[in-house]
């Protein structure tokens, strides 16, 4: 499996672990579809560590530093959200906490890629990528932003 060259991913309370194991479970044994599955573990999931830049592609430095906007810039996950739902929704038996708070925190941070980049499945065409130190690109939500004192400078 794919994971990040630059990886930080973060960890949760013991009661959000529990919720999260027990929502899995019973996600696990409903006779949903296999994308409703990933939409309601997902959402239960949302935190403000969600999708955290850790890496920055040279081709979206460049981006930057042309235009000086984020716009055109989009969140790249390295193991696609489908095939991390697959991973733990397509197996027998179901995973235990641990092992499914490890696997799915491990698959939700992302490369800061220009939209060109992340048009493509998979990332062998993506260009190299860099370490994003810890608080860039974490203004907003899910939108990206490059903020004029923080990460333009």
């Amino acid at each position: 499996m794919a994971t990040h060259p630059h990886n930080r991913p973060h960890s949760v309370d013991q009661e959000t672990g529990d919720f999260l194991h027990l929502l899995y479970e019973l996600l696990y044994c409903a006779k949903l579809d296999h994308r409703i599955k990933q939409r309601t573990f997902e959402t239960a999931a949302d935190s403000q560590n969600s999708w955290r830049v850790v890496s920055i592609s040279e081709a979206a430095l460049e981006h930057l530093r042309t235009t000086g906007l984020a716009k055109g810039l989009q969140r790249g996950h390295i193991l696609s959200r489908v095939e991390r739902a697959k991973y733990l929704f397509d197996r027998a038996p179901p995973l235990v906490k641990a092992d499914l708070l490890d696997y799915f925190f491990e698959h939700d941070t992302v490369a800061l890629v220009t939209k060109a980049e992340n048009a493509k499945n998979g990332i062998d065409h993506w260009s190299p990528l860099h370490p994003v130190p810890e608080g860039l690109f974490n203004a907003g939500s899910f939108s990206i932003y490059a903020r004029k004192k923080k990460e333009l400078a």
